[in-house]
């Protein structure tokens, strides 16, 4: 089994407004794979999937910010994971924000129709909002109107998506209706964001496995890995990985940092136990980084790939 890279540039969920939100998330996973194969991670020629740019601004109450630019984007992610594993070989997804997961999942969703795990190893946002008029800074909307998402962006949407949350009024919730993730055999670890009514809404209708930091503390890691073994012995299952999740005073380069946050041995740890399950893994994908935010040594990207490559070392034997 040979690791392929897929480099996607993507950060058409990240908006300010309507307006494209352009960041370092765009050249992060060309930037990424240089530091992997620097780890002496080995790896078989990278794929690239192309993201489109937008030509103006979006409406700025837009329910689901370049509806038809993403889904084209993730249609053609998904074209590309799946092309690999109808070769038995193993996607690294190399992304720029959140939207990578639903071109990820969705690729293996096409192989495997009866129904895939997801185990999200770092996230601090519960990306569970859908499409609805932008709540923006109304707090007392964000409180009470299940309706309602913050900004319409779709990196908040990307779990929403993998669990067909999004409406097929939608482009894009057309496409992820192709995806086979179930809700049972999904768990995320890390959160720790503000979360809204629409979020509250859509976790109370699944038995997804929502490990927030407080949870976490408080039941201890030893129930988290209890939980993760039982869905990585389940399979087929998906890994993902978004940046965000880490504590920012270890990891900087992140556009939206969130305070507290896992640790570099939590996430270390957290992928050696998915070695002996390795038969049953998918792939895996890491999204939201961005590097214009680290320092001038590149101290936070080189610490990741230095806490990753050991995994993924051993996973290409």
């Amino acid at each position: 089994m040979r690791i392929v890279p897929v480099l996607f540039p993507s950060d058409l969920g990240h908006s300010e407004r309507g307006r494209w939100s352009t960041g370092g998330e765009r050249g992060a996973p060309d930037l990424l794979l240089d530091v992997l194969e620097g780890e002496g991670v080995r790896f078989a020629p990278p794929v690239p999937v192309a993201v489109p740019e937008p030509e103006a601004p979006d409406e700025e109450d837009a329910p689901l910010k370049f509806d038809a630019l993403i889904a084209q984007a993730v249609t053609a992610l998904a074209d590309a994971v799946e092309a690999i594993n109808a070769e038995a070989n193993f996607p690294l997804v190399l992304g720029g924000d959140a939207v990578t997961l639903m071109g990820h999942v969705l690729g293996h969703s096409r192989r495997h129709a009866g129904g895939i795990g997801l185990a999200v190893l770092s996230d601090a946002h519960l990306d569970l909002e859908a499409p609805g008029l932008p709540a923006w800074d109304d707090k007392a909307a964000l409180r009470q109107d299940p309706e309602r998402p913050r900004t319409g962006d779709a990196a908040r949407m990307a779990l929403s998506g993998a669990l067909r949350l999004i409406p097929e009024a939608h482009a894009l919730g057309r496409v992820m209706a192709g995806s086979s993730v179930r809700t049972n055999h999904t768990s995320v670890a890390g959160v720790r964001a503000p979360t809204t009514a629409q979020i509250r809404r859509h976790e109370k209708q699944l038995p997804l496995e929502n490990w927030t930091m407080e949870r976490i503390e408080f039941d201890g890691e030893s129930a988290y890995r209890s939980v993760l073994t039982q869905h990585l012995s389940r399979g087929p299952i998906v890994l993902s990985v978004d940046v965000g999740g880490l504590d920012p005073d270890l990891m900087t380069a992140v556009r939206g940092p969130v305070p507290d946050g896992l640790d570099w041995s939590f996430l270390k740890r957290t992928l050696e136990q998915c070695l002996p399950h390795v038969d049953r893994i998918l792939g895996l994908d890491i999204c939201e980084l961005d590097p214009t935010r680290d320092d001038a040594h590149q101290g936070a990207l080189i610490r990741f790939a230095e806490t990753v490559a050991p995994f993924l070392r051993k996973l290409g034997r």
